[in-house]
């Protein structure tokens, strides 16, 4: 309740717009629970917010694919097959994997390949950042998996999926948002995002944190 009431005071003394965007794009450990796509809008309803908007993540999967290939075409992106503990040996010390520069022929096979030949953590869709960021979270941080199997209520027959900050960044610019607020332990997600728009030369929105709210032990 309180970031949306935070985010609608917003809207309505700006006059503004206000998005209900369903970050629904894991279809594996945090599922979307069918009943939350009714749920959350009555619950927004009773504390009198009216949504000009209303996106659905799980639905926009070909969208955040176009961008993903523009983005292995500008040399931006790359497919890793890496081995997980592996690549993150390598990332702690700020070295690049093997797969980070083969040429742009080969990261587009292994692209389509993720849709049909790789099983679920053969290959993941990784973002080229700069290795020396003293955060190793924003290192090549990864876009895309491969979930053979989905348990998602609207999609059981996706095999890749974007995940949270790939999404979020792209939909943030095709639905014009310009103001983002958001707790501050997301704030990484902006230096992630950042690249995502440095790229295709893209003005990041105005970001406004909220610190946590604890009570009773409850965080929120």
């Amino acid at each position: 309740a309180r970031p949306a009431l935070w985010n609608w005071f917003f809207v309505k003394k700006y006059k503004g717009s206000y998005l209900l965007r369903f970050d629904d794009t894991d279809p594996k450990i945090k599922v979307p629970i069918k009943e939350a796509y009714k749920l959350i809008p009555e619950d927004l309803e009773w504390l009198g917010i009216k949504p000009d908007k209303v996106i659905y993540e799980s639905k926009r999967l070909k969208t955040y694919y176009k961008y993903a290939e523009r983005l292995i075409y500008m040399k931006k992106a790359y497919i890793c097959t890496c081995d997980k503990e592996s690549w993150k040996k390598l990332i702690l010390k700020k070295q690049p994997c093997p797969c980070r520069d083969l040429d742009e022929e080969t990261q587009i096979k292994r692209w389509k390949n993720m849709f049909t030949k790789y099983k679920d953590g053969q290959a993941i869709y990784r973002l080229k950042t700069d290795l020396e960021n003293p955060n190793p979270a924003v290192r090549d941080w990864p876009c895309f998996r491969i979930i053979k199997k989905s348990k998602h209520p609207l999609d059981k027959k996706s095999k890749v999926w974007p995940l949270l900050n790939f999404a979020s960044a792209i939909d943030d610019r095709e639905f014009n948002v310009t103001h983002i607020l958001r707790g501050i332990d997301l704030a990484v997600s902006d230096e992630r995002q950042n690249y995502i728009y440095k790229y295709f030369n893209w003005v990041y929105p105005t970001t406004i944190y909220a610190g946590k709210l604890i009570i009773k032990g409850t965080k929120s």
